[in-house]
């Protein structure tokens, strides 16, 4: 029996927290925080064991990991060094193993725990953005393939509606192109979702920025009335172009919010770096405490952050608890790293760490993950406007090419009304796919089939978008504007222009 397990036994007896799976690329993430957290509370010379306690209480998926040390270590009467040994040798992620392996020849052989912490961090560091880098690359690449799998399939259907002017197809042919067309559209936005990096970037805390509490209270009221003035119109039978641009008009409002929210924490992440890194090196410079070497900063240096920190400052000032005014200042940024960062800050300061190690474990964290985000915001800002046009382009061309099919049918129809031209035409052996009468059915198979290929590229495009950027869901409602507002200019304005270029020859 292997004893030491029993760390992973649930409330029900099971081994929940063992079977439980783990998101490898949140975990990455977490471990690398965790070891910048650890390199810098070890600065204030804690004990081990309360450098594994605070290690275990943090809000990561790593700290499990800790927590299973702590346990053996107590439960068993082992030293760190042997719950490393244990704890790693009966993990399952290999980083996680080789930290705690090497952790434990550490502690065991009595190196400089804060040494070895700070290079495992730098080791961490470079580990996590050469693995973020090449997702990256991966994501570029699917990106491309995502466009030209679009262009591919919606130039397939054009040419195949075409066929229908000029062969002889069958329902099930429409029907099999068609639903084709959009498994692979589906297909494609799964393979970005998970080509691209997962990360946090809104926090969750109870407080937050001004944008997310509007977005969070405006999704209660946008929702249910975009519901109901979409099917209302519907019942209306209003043209269901109309009905997108309705939708696409409510729903635009909470999605910019949500863009913008995301621009200020992406300028409130590049610059929280540089504010703890100044802050713990006037501290260490002064001999001053936090709060104290904050009135020596310049504000008009801080960018997105001057505000915030001026608010946080004049809170502290006017004698309210400093950990309470500086939890009011990360929840009001709405930015995780923000979160992350000021913690791994705060914590190791007040334990009595160096405060320009500290300043730098912090910071250090912080600027990788601006730096990687950079990057990907590359990739985004050139998907967004190319799939945004291309969507454009291709929902129009699907949309002209079946009003350019159906005015040609009303045209033979005019030119050979009756049965009569029916039967003439049918006596020819020349196919009759809705051209010359009595076909309405399969007009209307392909009318519903266009309009369903025209919403799932909105849906699809919009999330294709989204999983490339990353970042606060109801973004997404910001590029379904963009994407609904597309196909609903394309519906609308398809049958008017094409009945224009027909009228001619009536």
């Amino acid at each position: 029996m292997v004893w030491y397990k029993f760390w992973a036994k649930g409330k029900d007896g099971g081994k929940k927290d063992a079977s439980k799976s783990v998101d490898n690329q949140l975990l990455e993430v977490d471990f690398f925080c965790h070891l910048s957290y650890m390199a810098a509370i070890a600065t204030s010379g804690i004990s081990r064991s309360g450098l594994f306690e605070y290690a275990a209480k943090m809000p990561y998926t790593s700290a499990s990991y800790f927590k299973r040390a702590v346990f053996v270590a107590k439960a068993f009467n082992h030293d760190y060094a042997e719950a490393c040994r244990i704890v790693g040798q009966n993990t399952q992620e290999p980083d996680v193993k080789a930290f705690l392996l090497r952790m434990s020849g550490a502690l065991s052989s009595g190196e400089d725990i804060v040494t070895f912490l700070q290079r495992e961090a730098d080791v961490s560091s470079d580990a996590y953005g050469n693995q973020y880098e090449r997702r990256l690359e991966t994501l570029r690449k699917w990106t491309d393939a995502y466009v030209a799998l679009i262009m591919t399939t919606a130039i397939v259907t054009i040419v195949s509606v075409v066929s229908m002017m000029i062969g002889n197809v069958t329902t099930v042919f429409v029907m099999g192109l068609s639903s084709l067309t959009i498994v692979v559209t589906i297909a494609g936005v799964w393979l970005i979702y998970h080509a691209a990096p997962r990360e946090y970037k809104v926090h969750s805390l109870p407080m937050r920025s001004k944008e997310q509490n509007l977005a969070r209270n405006l999704v209660r009221l946008t929702i249910p009335v975009v519901v109901v003035v979409a099917v209302l119109m519907l019942v209306m039978k209003i043209d269901l172009g109309y009905v997108m641009i309705a939708v696409a008009i409510f729903i635009f409002p909470l999605g910019l919010i949500s863009k913008i929210d995301d621009g200020k924490i992406d300028k409130r992440d590049n610059e929280i770096a540089g504010l703890l890194r100044s802050l713990g090196g006037v501290s260490q410079a002064i001999g001053a405490t936090v709060n104290e070497a904050m009135a020596r900063l310049d504000f008009h240096s801080l960018g997105s952050l001057k505000e915030d920190v001026n608010l946080l400052y004049t809170r502290i000032l006017a004698g309210i608890d400093p950990r309470l005014c500086w939890n009011q200042f990360v929840g009001e940024t709405g930015s995780e790293q923000v979160n992350r960062s000021v913690r791994t800050f705060l914590d190791g300061v007040l334990l009595g760490g160096e405060p320009e190690l500290v300043g730098n474990s912090a910071s250090g964290f912080a600027m990788k993950i601006t730096l990687l985000r950079a990057k990907r915001r590359l990739i985004e800002s050139g998907m967004l406007w190319l799939a945004v046009v291309m969507h454009m382009v291709l929902s129009i061309l699907v949309v002209f090419v079946y009003q350019v099919l159906v005015s040609f049918t009303a045209l033979i129809e005019d030119v050979m009304p009756g049965d009569a031209g029916v039967e003439s035409i049918a006596a020819t052996g020349i196919p009759a796919f809705g051209l010359y009468g009595g076909a309405t059915t399969e007009l209307d198979l392909l009318h519903f089939m266009v309009i369903a290929i025209v919403l799932v590229l909105a849906f699809a495009n919009a999330t294709a978008i989204y999983a490339t950027s990353g970042g606060h869901i109801y973004k997404l409602f910001f590029y379904l504007t963009l994407t609904l507002g597309a196909s609903g200019v394309a519906v609308i304005l398809g049958p008017p222009v094409v009945r224009m270029m027909f009228s001619g020859m009536g």
